[in-house]
């Protein structure tokens, strides 16, 4: 009898370690703000430049979200042996409605894996290893009217997320780790995507590399032949290499990026030829924190396709003043120029909270 009671206790204290070493995160971000732009020319399919990220689509004032609002759920469970299980669902939504955001899918991350002592392996919906240095690499992390975006950081060929991506990421080496994907193409036509990424960070030195061959799994918009014209949309096998760099020096954090990339139709002939060189900068100011960047992208393209070279140059500048360590205000300004278009400017105030 006593060997019994004693056999129960012992199971139920490894229950209970194992229920205690198993957990699920609710987490999640609210942001929204009051935006407005300049009137610009353009045309009926583009009413207003794209190339100011970030800002309304018209130039109404616009309550908009200045960062993706989501909510998520992660989760780690203790295997035994340093192993554990892990997973991410996370769903990106409109605040101002409640809506889930137009043309995406239910879960803008949804992967399942395992992670130890080798790294960790990931399967699923998920970030591609190039988004990491070039995210890092924007002063804004692509929030807000004020940011670089993905469109300069990533050359406007990238793709920041993929379906069906196997990942591994390898544990820190001396600050140095790394990080390869391949994601199958599972259509009868088109690549398969894969992407890498190699990062150091120690003190107050970053420097980051990523690379991408995004298939022709994603749609991409071609420079218009016009000025001011249509984009054409084509699908494209696009490749793409990121260099990025930063230092602390206290009283300001300097950053730099460079981007190249090229796309490919499926003949095999060159739709685009891309560029993008960065530079910017935080600054602790007042108890909060300045913000600003200048972006150039270069975006030379084939001209047997009779498209013409169009760039852009974007500046932005923010300030974002923390109110908790979860609650934050913040107000920014961005403008940009593309070649042949009305210069765009907006601004944005707003706050946001992360849960």
């Amino acid at each position: 009898m006593k060997k019994s009671l004693l056999a129960l206790a012992v199971l139920g204290a490894f229950a209970g370690a194992a229920s205690a070493q198993s957990s699920v995160t609710i987490y999640g971000k609210i942001d929204l703000g009051i935006a407005k732009a300049n009137e610009a020319a353009g045309t009926a399919a583009a009413p207003l430049s794209s190339s100011l990220a970030g800002a309304p689509t018209t130039d109404k004032v616009t309550m908009q979200p200045g960062a993706r609002n989501r909510v998520g759920f992660r989760g780690t469970e203790d295997l035994g042996g340093g192993l554990k299980g892990v997973f991410n669902l996370e769903h990106s939504l409109s605040a101002d409605d409640g809506a889930s955001l137009a043309g995406q899918p239910m879960w803008s991350q949804a992967w399942l894996g395992l992670s130890g002592g080798f790294g960790e392996v990931r399967l699923g919906r998920d970030y591609a290893p190039i988004f990491y240095p070039a995210v890092a690499a924007d002063p804004f992390g692509y929030d807000t009217v004020g940011q670089a975006g993905a469109a300069h950081t990533l050359a406007g060929l990238g793709v920041t997320r993929h379906n069906n991506q196997i990942s591994y990421k390898t544990p820190s080496f001396a600050g140095v780790t790394a990080m390869v994907a391949f994601a199958p193409k599972e259509a009868a036509t088109g690549e398969n995507a894969f992407g890498a990424n190699l990062a150091y960070a120690a003190g107050p030195l970053s420097v980051g590399f990523g690379f991408q061959n995004a298939g022709n799994q994603t749609a991409l918009v071609v420079t218009p032949a016009v000025p001011g014209g249509a984009a054409a949309v084509t699908a494209a096998e696009t490749s793409l290499y990121v260099l990025t760099a930063a230092y602390d020096l206290g009283f300001v954090r300097p950053m730099f990026l460079y981007a190249k990339g090229t796309a490919d139709n499926a003949a095999g002939g060159e739709v685009a030829d891309h560029s993008n060189i960065q530079i910017g900068a935080t600054a602790p100011l007042g108890g909060g924190e300045l913000k600003a960047v200048y972006a150039q992208l270069e975006r030379d393209n084939n001209p047997v396709a009779g498209l013409v070279n169009t760039d852009v140059k974007k500046f932005g500048v923010g300030y974002h003043y923390p109110l908790s360590k979860r609650t934050k205000v913040y107000a920014d300004l961005g403008t940009a120029k593309e070649t042949g278009l009305e210069r765009r400017t907006a601004f944005d105030v707003g706050v946001q909270h992360n849960f």
